[in-house]
């Protein structure tokens, strides 16, 4: 999970955020990196943006840099149903 603390973003910035994450892994992946954009979650309160991935570390930093956006933390994590 890549978190990154954004103070005075909107939900419509966030939102083009998270599309831009997704697009930019469908197009890492296209080129035999394997990452997979998994969802995101806009705290509006704290104005935090948490976006989950199936790929190694390497691979979501590199998501990021294609994407140019910069998180605070990359997180370990894990989804349960």
């Amino acid at each position: 999970m890549a978190e990154r603390f954004w103070p005075g973003a909107t939900e419509t910035a966030a939102r083009a955020a998270m599309e831009l994450l997704r697009s930019t892994c469908e197009r890492l992946a296209s080129t035999g990196v394997p990452v997979r954009y998994l969802g995101g979650t806009f705290v509006l309160a704290d104005e935090v943006l948490s976006c989950r991935f199936d790929g190694t570390a390497q691979a979501v930093r590199t998501v990021h840099e294609l994407a140019g956006l910069p998180f605070d933390r990359l997180l370990p994590s894990i989804d349960v149903p």
